[in-house]
């Protein structure tokens, strides 16, 4: 197990509802590698989500450990600025900010961490836009710009701050099949460049001949994995 890996140890993660506790993990055992390539898999409502935001920090689970690299999380007090620090998120629903231009949007992750300068990274943003085909629309709002290419300023801003790893979660599952193919592609190929881990959560198969492993998930756990 490389020293710097993600690892999940019986996790477990429950929600309470008026009915009572509703169980979505249950003694998950997981490892995610720097530069590692992992699909899970799963059909709709199994967990992946809650997985994906367990592993990130954004959920805490109810039993078991979940550690980055070799530090349990719940030992972590600043655990806000280490995940940005570890982690790229691109979110299903792209969780843009409306207000914001496409530069704006995709320089935020530094607006954050504040890690080097302004003008460095302004630069860096303009040339990630540049990599997913979207520099002459970095004045544009959201509102202007389909599904296919709100995802690839997702992509972008995940990338900014040149994370250890990127996490996301169904990154094609809304777009038609020419914009599933140009977002696959940018994400592989700068992930490629950046040496990020990556994990895919996703029903599909867009991702499945590209990974190092594939994961499926089904009833609250991790039955069987596919090493590629």
């Amino acid at each position: 197990m490389n020293d710097q890996a993600i690892l999940l140890e019986d996790v477990s993660l429950c929600y309470e509802s008026a009915a009572g506790p509703v169980e979505v993990l249950k003694e998950i055992n997981f490892s995610l590698n720097p530069g590692e390539v992992c699909l899970v898999q799963g059909r709709s409502g199994c967990g992946k989500t809650t997985l994906l935001h367990a592993i990130g920090g954004l959920l805490r689970p109810s039993g078991g450990k979940i550690f980055w690299s070799g530090r349990p999380i719940d030992s972590i007090k600043e655990i806000d600025r280490l995940r940005g620090e570890l982690f790229g998120f691109v979110f299903q629903n792209h969780c843009l900010l409306p207000e914001l231009t496409v530069l704006e949007n995709t320089v935020m992750p530094w607006r954050i961490c504040r890690r080097g300068s302004a003008k460095k990274a302004e630069t860096r943003a303009k040339d990630l836009l540049g990599a997913v085909g979207l520099d002459e629309k970095i004045k544009c709002t959201v509102g202007e710009l389909s599904g296919g290419e709100r995802q690839r300023v997702a992509v972008a801003r995940a990338l900014m701050l040149r994370p250890p790893f990127l996490l996301a979660d169904e990154p094609t599952g809304s777009l038609d099949a020419a914009a599933e193919k140009a977002v696959v592609e940018v994400l592989l190929e700068l992930r490629r460049e950046s040496g990020s881990g990556l994990l895919i959560v996703s029903h599909g198969d867009a991702f499945s001949g590209h990974c190092d492993r594939v994961v499926q998930l089904c009833c609250k756990s991790a039955l069987h994995e596919t090493v590629r």
